[in-house]
């Protein structure tokens, strides 16, 4: 995607009628905005673990033909009576050509948590998503009060007129055309059978931590205000977060030198 200028959408005014948010968003996406809310919903990861199961061993049978009639050959002989006395006679190219046709087989293997992976990556995103919305909406036709609290928490500001500030327009439509952007990729990715050939997924936990996307709209740490998909920091919250910082780093340094 194009890198958003949304500049273009802004005069010399600081303050703004919320409702620009929609229209901004509406533009940027060319659907109305029932509409985006609806294909959010309709976005659903289709592919079955069955489905992609016979399509990688149809093309382990089209790819890798003379490798899979000798590992089925292999299993063949584990139950032959006689095979521990034929298999003295194997020679040392033998194993490692069975060595390698193994790896080579390895790439045609279902890793279930691939799949999983996918299902729980484009489950977080629209949740994010679904939330943006609604505080979006809530806040252009100024039904403020339930959200009151997600407001304050992400230091966005309204006038008693419900009006917003241009740098917290822009904070929530970046998160919003983002996580758009990562849910329509996600699903098209994961609902493309070939994927399954060439994308796999580390399973370690501490690897695990890295992949998904933060559940949270926003991260409360200046080293993670760049990730797509969450709400920026605001200059009020940037600067708490460094008093919070040089505060307990004057607290560590009196406690070593005490």
């Amino acid at each position: 995607m194009t890198k958003l200028n949304l500049e273009n959408y802004f005069t010399n005014q600081k303050i703004y009628d919320p409702r620009i948010i929609i229209t901004i968003i509406e533009d940027i996406t060319g659907k109305p905005f029932r509409q985006i809310k609806e294909d959010i919903n309709n976005q659903k990861i289709t592919v079955t673990k069955e489905q992609i199961k016979e399509y990688l061993e149809k093309k382990f049978i089209e790819e890798e033909p003379e490798t899979k009639k000798r590992i089925e050959a292999k299993q063949q002989d584990l139950y032959n009576p006689n095979w521990q006395e034929e298999e003295q006679n194997i020679k040392a190219l033998s194993i490692s050509q069975e060595f390698v046709d193994h790896i080579i087989a390895a790439k045609y293997d279902f890793d279930p948590y691939t799949l999983e992976y996918f299902k729980k990556y484009t489950a977080i995103v629209k949740r994010k998503l679904i939330l943006l919305l609604d505080l979006i909406e809530k806040i252009s036709i100024k039904d403020t009060k339930p959200i009151q609290d997600l407001l304050t928490d992400l230091d966005i500001n309204l006038d008693t007129f419900g009006n917003i500030t241009k740098d917290d327009i822009i904070r929530l439509i970046k998160p919003t055309i983002d996580n758009l952007n990562d849910l329509d990729e996600k699903v098209q990715r994961a609902n493309n059978l070939a994927t399954y050939l060439t994308f796999t997924i580390q399973t370690t936990n501490f690897y695990e931590s890295n992949i998904y996307p933060s559940s949270s709209l926003q991260i409360k740490s200046p080293f993670h205000d760049h990730l797509k998909g969450n709400v920026p920091l605001s200059p009020n919250q940037k600067e708490e977060l460094e008093k919070k910082q040089r505060k307990s780093m004057h607290t560590l340094i009196k406690s070593l030198l005490d």
